[in-house]
């Protein structure tokens, strides 16, 4: 007897559930991966070789503040407590993803207060924080980058 279409699906997302808990990472609504690389485009117009400068590292522009609400998150046997953790890390796509990922589990919220929690209110998180992401982004950098590859705009990433 052949598998049903049913029992594929259902096996695919068993799947896909064992891969997300080997791997340890976090299923955040709305936070595919366009939106995370709309959010880079945004931040250093994903700039994978940006350093730190004043305070904010790496292609997220990321602050160390935000790197310890995040759980102060670290390469691959790296000590949260060595000097330049954060930086590193930070500094590293992979783990910059992570640090925004769980900042994004953490604080997520519908920031503007449309009805549900999408990558508007990602970006609002990201630029301004949990305290003060209600605030608009269209007057800044960050915003008309981000205006350029919003997800829910249709337009497509072309980074």
């Amino acid at each position: 007897m052949a598998a049903s279409p049913k029992h594929y699906v259902w096996f695919l997302v068993y799947f896909c559930s064992v891969l997300i808990i080997i791997q340890g990472a976090k299923y955040v609504s709305n936070l595919g991966p366009l939106c995370m690389k709309c959010l880079c485009h945004a931040s250093t117009s994903c700039n994978v070789s940006f350093g730190c400068q004043r305070g904010y590292c790496g292609p997220f522009y990321i602050p160390r503040h935000y790197w310890v609400d995040s759980g102060r998150v670290t390469l691959p046997d790296d000590d949260p407590d060595r000097d330049n953790a954060f930086a590193d890390c930070s500094r590293d796509y992979m783990c910059s993803q992570k640090i925004v990922e769980n900042y994004m589990a953490k604080w997520g919220m519908d920031c503007n207060r449309d009805g549900v929690t999408d990558c508007n209110d990602y970006a609002a998180l990201l630029f301004y924080g949990k305290d003060e992401c209600e605030k608009s982004l269209s007057s800044t950098n960050f915003g008309r980058r981000y205006a350029t590859c919003n997800p829910s705009s249709g337009i497509p990433l072309l980074v």
